[in-house]
Protein backbone atom coordinates (compact mmCIF):
# COMPACT_ATOMS: atom_id res chain seq x y z
CA UNK A 1 0.00 0.00 0.00
CA UNK A 2 1.46 3.16 -0.79
CA UNK A 3 1.20 6.32 1.51
CA UNK A 4 0.71 9.85 0.39
CA UNK A 5 2.19 12.97 1.55
CA UNK A 6 -0.39 15.21 3.38
CA UNK A 7 -1.65 17.91 1.13
CA UNK A 8 -1.32 21.87 1.68
CA UNK A 9 -4.39 21.95 3.42
CA UNK A 10 -3.92 18.92 5.98
CA UNK A 11 -0.38 19.89 7.08
CA UNK A 12 -2.32 23.20 8.12
CA UNK A 13 -4.95 21.18 10.27
CA UNK A 14 -1.91 19.48 11.37
CA UNK A 15 0.04 22.68 12.65
CA UNK A 16 -3.19 24.51 14.23
CA UNK A 17 -3.64 21.21 16.47
CA UNK A 18 -0.22 21.64 17.59
CA UNK A 19 -0.91 25.65 18.28
CA UNK A 20 1.27 26.91 15.61
CA UNK A 21 1.72 27.77 12.02
CA UNK A 22 -1.19 30.59 12.79
CA UNK A 23 -1.22 33.48 10.91
CA UNK A 24 -3.05 36.50 12.53
CA UNK A 25 -4.35 39.94 11.41
CA UNK A 26 -4.06 43.08 13.86
CA UNK A 27 -5.88 45.88 12.46
CA UNK A 28 -5.12 49.35 13.88
CA UNK A 29 -8.29 51.39 14.63
CA UNK A 30 -6.85 53.00 18.10
CA UNK A 31 -6.48 56.57 16.64
CA UNK A 32 -8.94 59.78 17.13
CA UNK A 33 -8.47 60.46 12.84
CA UNK A 34 -8.65 64.32 13.75
CA UNK A 35 -7.05 65.40 10.75
CA UNK A 36 -10.14 63.54 8.76
CA UNK A 37 -12.44 65.85 10.80
CA UNK A 38 -15.81 65.90 12.20
CA UNK A 39 -16.60 64.35 15.53
CA UNK A 40 -16.69 60.36 15.11
CA UNK A 41 -13.47 58.37 14.32
CA UNK A 42 -12.85 58.30 10.75
CA UNK A 43 -12.49 54.22 10.66
CA UNK A 44 -16.31 54.19 11.73
CA UNK A 45 -17.47 57.13 9.40
CA UNK A 46 -20.04 55.85 6.91
CA UNK A 47 -18.80 55.15 3.25
CA UNK A 48 -21.99 54.09 1.49
CA UNK A 49 -23.29 52.25 4.24
CA UNK A 50 -20.10 50.52 6.17
CA UNK A 51 -17.16 51.91 8.28
CA UNK A 52 -13.71 51.64 6.85
CA UNK A 53 -13.39 49.40 9.80
CA UNK A 54 -15.75 46.95 8.90
CA UNK A 55 -14.67 46.75 5.30
CA UNK A 56 -11.15 46.24 6.74
CA UNK A 57 -12.96 43.41 9.33
CA UNK A 58 -14.78 41.57 5.98
CA UNK A 59 -11.66 41.98 4.24
CA UNK A 60 -9.25 39.36 6.97
CA UNK A 61 -12.65 37.33 7.35
CA UNK A 62 -12.84 36.56 3.83
CA UNK A 63 -8.98 35.30 3.40
CA UNK A 64 -9.03 31.89 4.23
CA UNK A 65 -5.45 31.73 5.52
CA UNK A 66 -5.95 34.41 8.11
CA UNK A 67 -6.87 32.13 11.06
CA UNK A 68 -7.90 34.91 13.58
CA UNK A 69 -8.40 38.67 13.43
CA UNK A 70 -8.26 40.89 16.57
CA UNK A 71 -8.98 44.95 16.28
CA UNK A 72 -7.08 48.07 18.40
CA UNK A 73 -10.27 50.63 18.93
CA UNK A 74 -9.72 53.71 20.77
CA UNK A 75 -11.08 53.83 24.61
CA UNK A 76 -14.78 54.82 24.71
CA UNK A 77 -15.81 53.36 21.60
CA UNK A 78 -16.94 49.70 22.62
CA UNK A 79 -20.50 50.62 21.95
CA UNK A 80 -19.66 51.78 18.21
CA UNK A 81 -17.13 48.77 17.61
CA UNK A 82 -20.24 46.61 18.55
CA UNK A 83 -22.20 48.08 15.82
CA UNK A 84 -19.61 48.25 13.17
CA UNK A 85 -19.51 44.59 14.09
CA UNK A 86 -23.08 43.48 13.97
CA UNK A 87 -23.71 40.69 11.64
CA UNK A 88 -20.18 39.57 11.89
CA UNK A 89 -20.68 35.44 12.60
CA UNK A 90 -17.51 34.68 12.84
CA UNK A 91 -15.37 32.19 15.06
CA UNK A 92 -11.99 34.19 13.16
CA UNK A 93 -13.02 37.47 15.51
CA UNK A 94 -11.26 38.24 18.80
CA UNK A 95 -12.45 40.61 21.15
CA UNK A 96 -10.62 43.72 20.80
CA UNK A 97 -8.02 45.78 22.83
CA UNK A 98 -8.34 49.63 23.75
CA UNK A 99 -5.32 51.11 22.16
CA UNK A 100 -2.27 53.29 23.71
CA UNK A 101 -1.54 56.44 23.64
CA UNK A 102 0.62 55.81 20.33
CA UNK A 103 0.14 53.79 17.30
CA UNK A 104 3.19 51.33 18.52
CA UNK A 105 1.90 51.42 22.25
CA UNK A 106 -1.50 50.35 20.84
CA UNK A 107 0.21 47.57 18.33
CA UNK A 108 2.47 46.07 21.50
CA UNK A 109 -0.72 45.79 23.12
CA UNK A 110 -2.44 43.59 20.43
CA UNK A 111 0.46 41.96 20.03
CA UNK A 112 0.64 40.69 23.60
CA UNK A 113 -2.45 39.91 23.34
CA UNK A 114 -2.24 37.03 20.73
CA UNK A 115 0.91 36.05 22.62
CA UNK A 116 -1.14 33.18 24.24
CA UNK A 117 -2.12 31.60 20.92
CA UNK A 118 1.09 30.87 19.46
CA UNK A 119 1.11 32.67 16.32
CA UNK A 120 3.71 32.57 13.72
CA UNK A 121 2.95 35.09 11.63
CA UNK A 122 1.33 38.70 11.69
CA UNK A 123 -0.48 40.79 9.41
CA UNK A 124 -0.62 44.78 10.62
CA UNK A 125 -3.05 46.71 8.99
CA UNK A 126 -4.53 50.26 8.95
CA UNK A 127 -8.20 50.31 9.42
CA UNK A 128 -8.61 53.03 7.19
CA UNK A 129 -6.89 51.42 4.66
CA UNK A 130 -10.62 49.67 3.81
CA UNK A 131 -10.21 49.26 0.14
CA UNK A 132 -7.28 46.74 -0.34
CA UNK A 133 -7.91 44.35 -2.43
CA UNK A 134 -7.59 40.33 -1.26
CA UNK A 135 -5.00 40.05 -3.76
CA UNK A 136 -2.51 41.88 -1.52
CA UNK A 137 -3.25 39.92 2.02
CA UNK A 138 -2.50 37.21 -0.19
CA UNK A 139 0.54 38.12 -1.80
CA UNK A 140 2.07 39.36 1.41
CA UNK A 141 1.29 35.67 3.24
CA UNK A 142 3.04 34.00 -0.12
CA UNK A 143 5.90 36.05 0.78
CA UNK A 144 6.28 35.51 4.39
CA UNK A 145 5.44 31.73 4.00
CA UNK A 146 8.24 31.55 1.34
CA UNK A 147 10.82 32.71 4.05
CA UNK A 148 10.46 36.31 4.36
CA UNK A 149 10.93 38.02 8.12
CA UNK A 150 9.71 41.23 6.98
CA UNK A 151 6.96 42.12 4.32
CA UNK A 152 5.17 45.54 3.17
CA UNK A 153 3.59 46.54 -0.12
CA UNK A 154 4.27 49.13 -2.30
CA UNK A 155 3.77 51.17 -5.21
CA UNK A 156 5.55 53.70 -6.88
CA UNK A 157 4.61 57.92 -6.12
CA UNK A 158 2.81 59.27 -8.79
CA UNK A 159 3.77 62.67 -8.25
CA UNK A 160 7.85 64.14 -8.36
CA UNK A 161 9.44 63.77 -4.45
CA UNK A 162 11.98 66.86 -3.78
CA UNK A 163 14.20 66.72 -0.74
CA UNK A 164 14.04 70.32 0.30
CA UNK A 165 15.98 72.23 -3.20
CA UNK A 166 16.86 68.38 -3.99
CA UNK A 167 14.54 66.46 -6.81
CA UNK A 168 14.77 62.84 -6.13
CA UNK A 169 14.39 60.18 -8.81
CA UNK A 170 11.08 58.98 -8.10
CA UNK A 171 11.89 55.53 -9.98
CA UNK A 172 13.35 54.87 -6.91
CA UNK A 173 10.99 56.05 -4.50
CA UNK A 174 8.14 53.55 -3.28
CA UNK A 175 4.92 54.26 -1.20
CA UNK A 176 4.30 51.56 1.97
CA UNK A 177 1.32 50.77 2.57
CA UNK A 178 -0.40 48.35 4.58
CA UNK A 179 -1.29 44.72 5.63
CA UNK A 180 2.83 44.86 6.50
CA UNK A 181 3.17 40.97 7.28
CA UNK A 182 5.95 39.58 9.80
CA UNK A 183 6.82 36.34 11.60
CA UNK A 184 5.49 37.31 15.06
CA UNK A 185 8.51 36.27 17.68
CA UNK A 186 10.66 39.05 15.60
CA UNK A 187 8.31 41.36 15.81
CA UNK A 188 7.11 40.93 19.51
CA UNK A 189 10.56 41.44 20.23
CA UNK A 190 11.19 44.38 18.30
CA UNK A 191 8.44 46.06 19.41
CA UNK A 192 9.62 45.83 23.10
CA UNK A 193 12.87 46.32 22.17
CA UNK A 194 11.73 49.99 21.17
CA UNK A 195 8.85 50.89 22.84
CA UNK A 196 10.43 54.45 24.33
CA UNK A 197 11.01 54.87 20.21
CA UNK A 198 8.19 56.43 17.34
CA UNK A 199 8.09 54.95 14.57
CA UNK A 200 6.13 55.73 11.15
CA UNK A 201 5.63 52.37 10.64
CA UNK A 202 5.78 48.86 12.01
CA UNK A 203 8.76 47.79 9.03
CA UNK A 204 10.35 50.86 10.28
CA UNK A 205 11.53 48.91 13.73
CA UNK A 206 12.90 46.18 11.36
CA UNK A 207 15.10 48.85 9.52
CA UNK A 208 16.38 50.31 13.05
CA UNK A 209 17.39 46.25 13.51
CA UNK A 210 19.23 45.65 10.53
CA UNK A 211 16.55 42.70 9.99
CA UNK A 212 15.55 42.88 5.59
CA UNK A 213 12.28 43.85 4.79
CA UNK A 214 11.17 42.27 1.95
CA UNK A 215 9.01 44.61 -0.25
CA UNK A 216 6.04 43.56 -2.97
CA UNK A 217 3.53 45.20 -4.83
CA UNK A 218 1.05 46.89 -3.59
CA UNK A 219 -1.96 48.46 -5.24
CA UNK A 220 -3.46 51.53 -5.72
CA UNK A 221 -6.52 51.65 -4.82
CA UNK A 222 -5.05 50.78 -1.28
CA UNK A 223 -4.96 54.05 -0.29
CA UNK A 224 -5.37 55.55 3.24
CA UNK A 225 -7.82 57.85 3.99
CA UNK A 226 -6.40 61.01 6.08
CA UNK A 227 -8.81 63.31 4.91
CA UNK A 228 -12.32 63.82 4.21
CA UNK A 229 -11.56 64.52 0.76
CA UNK A 230 -10.24 61.19 -0.02
CA UNK A 231 -13.77 60.04 0.76
CA UNK A 232 -15.72 62.17 -1.14
CA UNK A 233 -13.23 62.13 -4.14
CA UNK A 234 -14.92 57.69 -4.98
CA UNK A 235 -15.75 57.69 -8.17
CA UNK A 236 -19.88 57.16 -8.17
CA UNK A 237 -22.12 55.64 -11.42
CA UNK A 238 -25.65 55.61 -12.11
CA UNK A 239 -27.28 53.22 -14.51
CA UNK A 240 -30.93 53.27 -15.99
CA UNK A 241 -32.66 49.91 -16.87
CA UNK A 242 -35.99 48.92 -18.00
CA UNK A 243 -37.78 45.49 -19.64
CA UNK A 244 -41.28 44.16 -20.09
CA UNK A 245 -42.92 41.05 -20.88
CA UNK A 246 -46.28 39.86 -22.12
CA UNK A 247 -48.28 37.68 -20.15
CA UNK A 248 -47.88 34.13 -21.66
CA UNK A 249 -50.95 32.37 -22.55
CA UNK A 250 -49.07 29.14 -21.82
CA UNK A 251 -50.66 27.93 -18.95
CA UNK A 252 -47.54 26.43 -17.43
CA UNK A 253 -45.24 29.18 -16.95
CA UNK A 254 -44.82 30.24 -13.67
CA UNK A 255 -44.81 33.87 -12.53
CA UNK A 256 -41.27 35.12 -11.44
CA UNK A 257 -40.35 38.58 -10.18
CA UNK A 258 -37.03 39.52 -8.67
CA UNK A 259 -36.25 35.78 -8.01
CA UNK A 260 -39.85 35.23 -6.43
CA UNK A 261 -42.47 32.28 -7.29
CA UNK A 262 -45.86 34.08 -7.25
CA UNK A 263 -48.26 31.42 -7.08
CA UNK A 264 -51.71 31.21 -8.99
CA UNK A 265 -50.59 33.67 -11.16
CA UNK A 266 -50.32 33.67 -15.34
CA UNK A 267 -46.36 33.67 -16.14
CA UNK A 268 -44.54 36.15 -18.64
CA UNK A 269 -43.37 35.20 -22.18
CA UNK A 270 -40.10 35.63 -22.93
CA UNK A 271 -35.88 34.09 -22.95
CA UNK A 272 -35.20 32.91 -19.65
CA UNK A 273 -37.75 33.21 -16.74
CA UNK A 274 -39.07 36.26 -18.17
CA UNK A 275 -37.82 38.28 -15.02
CA UNK A 276 -38.68 42.10 -16.37
CA UNK A 277 -37.20 42.67 -12.43
CA UNK A 278 -34.23 41.02 -12.72
CA UNK A 279 -33.42 41.65 -15.87
CA UNK A 280 -34.05 45.83 -15.65
CA UNK A 281 -31.40 45.26 -12.54
CA UNK A 282 -28.67 43.80 -15.11
CA UNK A 283 -29.70 46.32 -17.41
CA UNK A 284 -29.03 49.30 -14.72
CA UNK A 285 -25.70 47.52 -13.40
CA UNK A 286 -24.43 46.89 -16.59
CA UNK A 287 -25.22 50.82 -17.67
CA UNK A 288 -23.59 52.00 -14.47
CA UNK A 289 -20.31 50.10 -15.29
CA UNK A 290 -20.53 51.17 -18.69
CA UNK A 291 -20.71 47.54 -20.04
CA UNK A 292 -23.79 47.58 -22.63
CA UNK A 293 -27.24 45.71 -22.23
CA UNK A 294 -27.91 42.37 -21.18
CA UNK A 295 -28.50 41.18 -24.77
CA UNK A 296 -24.77 41.70 -24.88
CA UNK A 297 -23.75 39.12 -22.24
CA UNK A 298 -26.75 36.86 -22.65
CA UNK A 299 -28.03 36.59 -26.26
CA UNK A 300 -31.67 36.28 -26.75
CA UNK A 301 -31.33 34.19 -29.83
CA UNK A 302 -29.16 31.79 -27.95
CA UNK A 303 -30.68 28.04 -26.23
CA UNK A 304 -28.09 28.49 -24.02
CA UNK A 305 -30.15 30.64 -21.84
CA UNK A 306 -34.11 29.07 -22.70
CA UNK A 307 -35.60 29.06 -19.35
CA UNK A 308 -33.14 29.42 -17.11
CA UNK A 309 -33.16 30.92 -13.70
CA UNK A 310 -32.65 34.91 -13.97
CA UNK A 311 -30.90 34.70 -10.67
CA UNK A 312 -27.60 33.84 -12.55
CA UNK A 313 -27.63 37.09 -14.64
CA UNK A 314 -27.49 38.93 -11.38
CA UNK A 315 -24.54 36.65 -10.13
CA UNK A 316 -22.61 37.42 -13.61
CA UNK A 317 -23.15 41.19 -12.19
CA UNK A 318 -21.94 40.97 -9.21
CA UNK A 319 -18.51 39.02 -10.58
CA UNK A 320 -18.49 41.96 -12.97
CA UNK A 321 -18.55 44.28 -10.19
CA UNK A 322 -15.86 42.95 -8.34
CA UNK A 323 -13.41 42.49 -11.28
CA UNK A 324 -14.31 46.45 -11.63
CA UNK A 325 -13.31 47.31 -8.51
CA UNK A 326 -16.68 48.40 -7.80
CA UNK A 327 -19.20 47.85 -5.42
CA UNK A 328 -23.57 48.79 -5.42
CA UNK A 329 -24.43 51.77 -2.97
CA UNK A 330 -27.98 51.19 -4.25
CA UNK A 331 -30.87 49.37 -6.25
CA UNK A 332 -34.22 51.27 -6.88
CA UNK A 333 -36.92 49.01 -8.68
CA UNK A 334 -40.22 49.90 -9.83
CA UNK A 335 -42.51 47.26 -11.07
CA UNK A 336 -45.53 48.62 -13.18
CA UNK A 337 -48.49 45.65 -12.93
CA UNK A 338 -51.82 45.51 -12.19
CA UNK A 339 -51.18 42.56 -10.41
CA UNK A 340 -50.07 40.78 -8.28
CA UNK A 341 -49.68 43.25 -5.93
CA UNK A 342 -45.73 44.17 -5.43
CA UNK A 343 -46.37 45.16 -1.77
CA UNK A 344 -47.25 42.19 -0.94
CA UNK A 345 -43.68 40.60 -2.30
CA UNK A 346 -41.35 43.43 -1.60
CA UNK A 347 -39.72 42.06 1.25
CA UNK A 348 -38.51 38.85 -0.09
CA UNK A 349 -38.03 40.34 -3.17
CA UNK A 350 -35.49 42.78 -1.34
CA UNK A 351 -33.71 40.11 0.41
CA UNK A 352 -33.41 37.87 -2.93
CA UNK A 353 -32.03 40.11 -5.09
CA UNK A 354 -29.14 41.68 -1.89
CA UNK A 355 -28.81 37.80 -1.76
CA UNK A 356 -27.53 37.24 -5.32
CA UNK A 357 -25.68 40.28 -5.24
CA UNK A 358 -23.89 40.29 -1.98
CA UNK A 359 -24.86 43.31 -0.30
CA UNK A 360 -27.15 44.49 2.56
CA UNK A 361 -30.96 44.46 2.06
CA UNK A 362 -30.87 47.95 2.68
CA UNK A 363 -29.39 49.00 -0.44
CA UNK A 364 -32.31 47.61 -2.02
CA UNK A 365 -35.41 49.29 -2.85
CA UNK A 366 -38.61 47.27 -4.98
CA UNK A 367 -41.98 49.32 -5.01
CA UNK A 368 -44.77 48.38 -7.35
CA UNK A 369 -47.19 51.13 -9.27
CA UNK A 370 -49.88 50.56 -11.55
CA UNK A 371 -51.20 53.21 -14.27
CA UNK A 372 -54.57 52.66 -13.69
CA UNK A 373 -55.81 51.00 -16.84
CA UNK A 374 -53.60 53.01 -19.03
CA UNK A 375 -51.35 51.53 -21.58
CA UNK A 376 -50.34 47.79 -21.95
CA UNK A 377 -49.83 47.15 -17.95
CA UNK A 378 -52.86 48.46 -17.45
CA UNK A 379 -54.88 46.70 -19.61
CA UNK A 380 -53.33 43.47 -17.88
CA UNK A 381 -50.93 42.41 -21.12
CA UNK A 382 -48.09 42.08 -19.41
CA UNK A 383 -45.32 43.55 -16.48
CA UNK A 384 -42.93 46.47 -16.84
CA UNK A 385 -39.85 47.10 -14.93
CA UNK A 386 -37.13 50.38 -14.34
CA UNK A 387 -34.34 50.31 -12.31
CA UNK A 388 -32.00 52.36 -11.39
CA UNK A 389 -28.13 51.75 -9.95
CA UNK A 390 -25.71 53.92 -8.34
CA UNK A 391 -22.21 52.30 -8.08
CA UNK A 392 -18.71 53.45 -6.94
CA UNK A 393 -15.69 52.65 -8.34
CA UNK A 394 -13.20 51.53 -5.36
Amino acid sequence: MSIRAPDQRSKKLIVEANGEGLTFAVIAAGGSGSRYGGGVPKQFISINGRSPLRRSIELFLSVGRVDKVICIIPRGSEIEYQRTCCGLDSHKLLEPVIGGDSRSESVRIALAAIKKHSPEYVLIHDAVRCFCPADVVENVIDALEGGATAVVPAIPPTDSVRLHCLGIDRDIIRVIQTPQGFRYDVISRLHEKYKEHKFNDDASLCDADNIEVKMIDGHISNRKITYNSDVSSHLQRVGFGYDAHRFSKNSTRKLRLMGIDIADHPGLDGVSDADVGIHSVVDAILGALGRGSIGEHFQPDSDKWSEADSRIFLEYCRDLLTDCHSEIINIDTTIVCESPSIAAHSGKMKAEIARCLGVGEDAINVKGKTTEGMGFEGRKEGISAYSVASIVVV
